[in-house]
């Protein structure tokens, strides 16, 4: 068949045109496209999504209810590093300072030992190569052994208050509070807070699991289990309840049969006392007498007594740097971490070692740089609180403000990778969100936050639906 040529290229323009234009479509149009998307599935009915996008030059690509105060849960954690990094710098490290009250007579110290934190979370981690989990033990032994010290007739004491006794926010919930990642923060901390629970999970599906062992100790007199066996590959779908300075802890739930040991995770009653302890046991495992017991400095604050002055220095344990503090805190999203940061921004500042003090400043701080303090309605400094309201905007603000900063190199470091994006992620009860840095398929560069509330079914469904949001930016071109 002949066509004449105008003929022919008007039949061509009228097949191929379709694929131009959906090949020019811009990138707002297409965000859009996908955020309907997501929005109109059934499990969004009665859900919030708060997303946006800007470029690197700070231009808002796409925005759909970013002035929305949201639950963020761990999003939040990228607020208290930028705010640390900013304030304490990336060389800033914890110290816990050893001294001795009292008299040296031969080689027995007639006095107390005093150790003085400074709210270090890192203490006792076994998360540190560089660093041993003995390390601070360690360094105190080998300086009382210098000065010849084989005994101590007093006392193991925590030498000072600078956080409150209240270890935990006000905001969390007790379905939390006795599991790890519910842990409170104390000026003296221990393995970061967490003991391991290990059942042995064999046997007949709805048997009673006993407790078999804890390590390290988990400061509760007594820890009843409750648990159950549960159906193969069901995993932990376990609770444990307890609170602070708790004598009692008890679990319930189920944890999915492997015929092996199962091993889970809760919160130390008090991590300033645990510390002492480990101390206690380490000094006295080596070769020094400790005639008294530990005294946590809550304890003196309570009876109203007076902490024994220090007569003498011991020796001074340093943490790591900040930059290797906060790669943790963001890649393992370490809740401890979090709220000994913002108690430390707190005290920085000259105020209260305590939550509020610590949120109330966050705000003023951000506030300072153009965020809207009712744009940053912080509780805490992890996110774990269901009461935080952030919006995607005043996230998409902090990562555009570090992008800025000398710090940012390991600021972002920090950042995980997940699905490909450097991006942190945020969970709790019915709240999902991601945040983060995001190429497109020209090496663009963009920052965005999208937050989730109010979901309805399958958590996994949620992250496949937003990734897929977030596959319109990295896949454009």
């Amino acid at each position: 068949m002949n066509y004449k040529p105008n003929l022919l290229f008007a039949l061509l323009l009228s097949v191929t045109a379709p694929t131009l234009l959906t090949a020019q479509t811009d990138l707002p149009t297409q965000l859009q496209k996908g955020y309907a998307k997501m929005a109109n599935s059934d499990n969004m009915q009665y859900a919030l999504i708060g997303f946006t996008v800007q470029d690197a030059s700070g231009q808002t690509i796409y925005s759909n209810m970013g002035n929305t105060g949201l639950a963020p849960a761990s999003c939040q954690k990228i607020v208290t590093a930028a705010a640390a990094f900013d304030q304490l710098g990336s060389n800033f490290r914890y110290s816990t300072n050893v001294s001795l009250s009292g008299t040296a007579n031969g080689n027995i110290w007639k006095g107390d030992l005093l150790v003085q934190g400074s709210g270090d979370p890192t203490l006792a981690s076994w998360r540190y190569k560089s660093v041993p989990d003995t390390a601070f033990f360690f360094q105190t032994l080998q300086a009382l052994q210098q000065k010849g010290i084989q005994r101590i007739s007093g006392h193991i004491i925590g030498s000072n208050m600078q956080f409150s006794t209240q270890p935990i926010p006000g905001g969390w919930i007790y379905d939390d509070i006795g599991n790890y990642y519910g842990a409170g923060s104390w000026a003296l901390n221990y393995h970061e807070n967490q003991f391991d629970a290990s059942f042995s999970a064999s046997g007949n599906v709805g048997d009673r699991l006993p407790l078999k062992r804890t390590t390290p100790a988990s400061g509760y007199d007594e820890i009843d289990s409750y648990v159950t066996l549960g159906q193969p590959g069901t995993g932990d779908n376990s609770i444990i309840y307890a609170s602070p300075y708790s004598p009692k802890a008890y679990i319930s739930g189920t944890l999915g049969k492997t015929n092996q040991t199962f091993t889970i995770s809760g919160a130390i009653s008090d991590g300033e006392t645990a510390l002492l302890q480990a101390l206690a046991d380490y000094l006295q495992r080596n070769g020094i007498q400790i005639d008294g017991d530990v005294r946590p400095a809550r304890l003196y604050a309570a009876k109203q007594w007076k902490i024994p002055a220090a007569t003498q220095s011991l020796t001074s344990f340093q943490s790591l740097g900040l930059d290797s503090i906060a790669y943790w805190f963001l890649q393992k999203s370490i809740n401890l971490y979090g709220e000994a940061l913002l108690k430390t921004l707190a005290v920085n500042a000259g105020k209260p070692g305590d939550t509020d003090s610590g949120a109330e400043w966050i705000r003023n701080f951000w506030a300072g740089k153009g965020i809207d303090r009712n744009a940053l309605r912080v509780k805490d400094g992890s996110g774990l609180s269901p009461q935080n309201r952030v919006t995607a905007n005043s996230l998409v603000a902090v990562l555009q403000y570090a992008k800025k900063q000398p710090w940012f190199a390991a600021y972002y470091e920090g950042f995980p990778l997940i699905h490909n994006i450097k991006m942190k992620s945020g969970t709790i009860g019915g709240a999902k969100g991601y945040t983060g840095y995001i190429s497109d398929k020209n090496g663009k560069e963009y920052c965005f936050a999208l937050l989730v509330n109010n979901y309805s079914g399958n958590a996994n469904t949620v992250v496949q639906q937003m990734w897929q949001l977030l596959d319109v930016i990295t896949q454009y071109k």
